[in-house]
């Protein structure tokens, strides 16, 4: 190799050094991998916050089915904790209820959709067991699956979760489903799962534990 080709490398090689103490390329590597893990990562998360429904509206648009189921829960211990939706929204309310064992927290979900000339509501049950882990057990019916569950974005794994895809709409396609919650509920306290037993004021931020 002659003197020019030596000149040549030597700047070459004086131009990577150059540019690998200029860029430091240790930031870029640890960016690619965060892209490859979750594109979002960089997006700080925002608290889903659940405040008291409107009351005109709750009352309104509540259906028969379930202001008789409500009478008949209350008559069995269930303490009524009120209606709540996400912060400034209409379009749905979770009315929530603690029942006699303080276990689980059982929730009526009502979807407000618009149908032709007129509203209809959507409803859901939901009935959610937190545990001392951090952890919850959920037991649920839903028209359209996880997208409609209090939960959507952090749908709950296979083990957490028992949903039925089918419509809500009376005390018979009810009671089922808190029988069975019940059941799953002590299979797991037989293996040894500690549940919190909840007082009024728990609720809520139990709730945002798992909203958010």
């Amino acid at each position: 190799m002659g003197l020019g080709g030596v000149v040549v490398l030597s700047l070459l090689a004086a131009i990577v050094i150059y540019i690998l103490s200029a860029e430091n390329p240790g930031v870029f590597r640890k960016r690619k991998s965060v892209a490859l893990t979750d594109p979002f990562a960089h997006i700080p998360k925002t608290s889903v916050v659940l405040e008291p429904a409107p009351q005109d509206m709750t009352e309104r648009l509540t259906p028969p089915w379930q202001a008789e189921l409500i009478q008949k829960l209350q008559g069995e211990s269930y303490v009524l904790l009120g209606d709540y939706s996400y912060s400034s929204t209409e379009f749905f309310w979770a009315r929530m209820f603690l029942p006699p064992d303080k276990k689980s927290v059982f929730v009526l979900v009502n979807w407000l959709e618009a149908k032709g000339r007129g509203n209809q509501i959507i409803s859901n049950v939901e009935i959610y067991s937190f545990d001392k882990k951090g952890s919850f057990l959920l037991t649920a019916c839903a028209q359209d699956g996880a997208t409609r569950l209090l939960t959507g974005a952090t749908r709950p794994s296979e083990e957490q979760l028992s949903l039925h895809l089918k419509a809500v709409f009376n005390e018979v396609s009810v009671r089922p489903l808190i029988e069975e919650h019940q059941k799953r509920l002590r299979e797991r306290e037989a293996q040894g799962t500690v549940y919190e037993e909840l007082e009024p004021a728990d609720v809520l931020p139990n709730f945002t534990k798992i909203l958010s």
